[in-house]
């Protein structure tokens, strides 16, 4: 579904129409298509299922410029409960350095604002593109990084993450921005990943992706846990690790503080597979995380001393383990 939104005078004095596409979306399709084309995939897989409709879930809009009739521009948001995140942004190259991008991104965030809400986005830092995001009120969320944030509510994490209950929910396309909060904020365990590489405060946008691939290849199980408010608060991830011969898996699990109380029912939403399941964990994990793996079998298997470094800090690592078979 299009909807105008402005019309713009660029300094060439050409005029161009602003709009947006709430997908699914097959008139614009192909135009949105030609402008993205270089993304590859798999930025192209969501980009063309959300188009065609096959991802109805989750929320994707493209704020589009027009110049005669044609498609030149454009910026992406990916949307689910008020998070969101920002990106694709791109202008064609025979028609850049028109102020094309800022006259779009300026009609985005306005009708961002409407909605209300939390982006994230990735770029270059100190980049032009970081200047001006910046002057669109986003603010890096690591010093010295272009991985950057944007709220309508200073307190959003906080009401995002209230405490509530949570039930273990399969991963579905809505999650790609939820996903993304919970792995951005510092109250998150800081080893997310060994299998994924997620340490400390991670940009899950281009990860939540590979990851979706992964799935639907088959590849690895994974549940999300979500909590009552729509805010997805703890992940357990599956997969073969693929350094050893056999049936050798990795679990990764993590948690938003508040939600330490359910990784047994996290854990136990798991399906296990036969072999040798490993699960790695800090040595200030939560007491919650130690005991669900110790009530579903996992024993201690090594202590792996200043194993890596986030920060600044060394941090020990316990790996427990189950055989089934």
């Amino acid at each position: 579904m299009y909807t105008k939104l402005s019309d713009a005078k660029l300094k060439t004095g050409e005029d161009m129409e602003i709009g947006v596409v709430l997908a699914p979306d097959q008139e614009h399709s192909e135009g949105i298509a030609k402008v993205l084309h270089h993304k590859g995939d798999p930025w192209l897989t969501h980009v063309n299922k959300a188009l065609d409709g096959t991802i109805t879930d989750l929320e994707t809009r493209f704020y589009i410029g027009k110049l005669n009739g044609q498609v030149v521009a454009n910026i992406m948001t990916v949307e689910y409960n008020h998070t969101g995140i920002l990106g694709h942004v791109f202008t064609i190259p025979e028609q850049r350095r028109k102020h094309i991008c800022t006259f779009i991104m300026e009609q985005q965030m306005a009708d961002f604002r409407r909605r209300g809400g939390m982006l994230l986005l990735g770029t270059g830092f100190n980049s032009p593109a970081y200047w001006i995001y910046h002057s669109f009120g986003f603010r890096s969320i690591l010093e010295n990084s272009g991985f950057m944030r944007f709220s309508t509510d200073d307190n959003f994490e906080a009401k995002h993450f209230t405490d509530s209950k949570a039930r273990a929910v399969d991963v579905q396309w809505k999650h790609w921005s939820l996903m993304a909060a919970l792995t951005y904020v510092k109250e998150t365990e800081i080893l997310k990943s060994v299998a994924s590489g997620l340490y400390g405060q991670v940009n899950y946008e281009g990860g939540f992706l590979g990851f979706m691939k992964r799935l639907e290849d088959g590849n690895i199980k994974a549940k999300l846990l979500e909590s009552e408010y729509g805010a997805v608060v703890g992940c357990a991830m599956l997969e073969q690790d693929r350094r050893w011969a056999g049936r050798t898996y990795i679990l990764d699990m993590f948690m938003h503080k508040n939600f330490v109380a359910n990784y047994d029912d996290l854990l136990n939403s798991m399906e296990l597979p036969e072999g040798k399941i490993q699960c790695y964990a800090i040595a200030n994990s939560p007491d919650e995380k130690i005991n669900a793996l110790k009530s579903a079998g996992f024993d201690q298997e090594a202590l792996l001393k200043k194993q890596f470094s986030w920060g600044g800090e060394w941090f020990d690592v316990y790996l427990y383990t189950k055989f089934i078979g």
